[in-house]
């Protein structure tokens, strides 16, 4: 059984904004990849396999609820409904002449299967982020 490490109220109340549509798939991708990322760290579990320390439980929520949050800027920002204008899909527009540039629309990127720097650093803070031996 795949553990989810952070609830959608979780998200709402880390970011402090709603959460994106899909929320409840993209909390449980992420939470699979914070497991990936902590697989070689040590820590006590409960008896459902989540962390028993209250500080490591919080570094798995915020680091999941950290993942979400770009995943869902980048989202939001290829669908042209960020309510950051630096962030909308529009690179440029012309008056004179009528000239639109458009951003394309988003590809997978190694971002979506490698935690985001914040998410990893949560993570470093306690020492649980996984050892890259090169």
């Amino acid at each position: 059984m795949a553990r989810v490490y952070a609830t959608t109220a979780e998200y709402e109340a880390y970011t402090g904004t709603e959460a994106p549509a899909g929320a409840a798939r993209l909390l449980a991708r992420a939470s699979r990849l914070v497991s990936a990322a902590t697989k070689a760290a040590v820590y006590d579990t409960d008896p459902a396999g989540f962390p028993s320390d209250e500080d490591v439980r919080e570094a798995f929520r915020d680091a999941t609820c950290a993942q979400v949050e770009v995943w869902a800027k980048r989202d939001a920002a290829a669908a042209g409904d960020a309510s950051d204008p630096a962030a909308s899909p529009w690179t440029s527009i012309s008056a004179g002449g009528l000239s639109f540039s458009r951003q394309s629309a988003p590809v997978a990127t190694a971002e979506d299967t490698a935690l985001t720097p914040e998410a990893a650093e949560i993570l470093a803070e306690l020492n649980l982020e996984q050892v890259v031996w090169t």
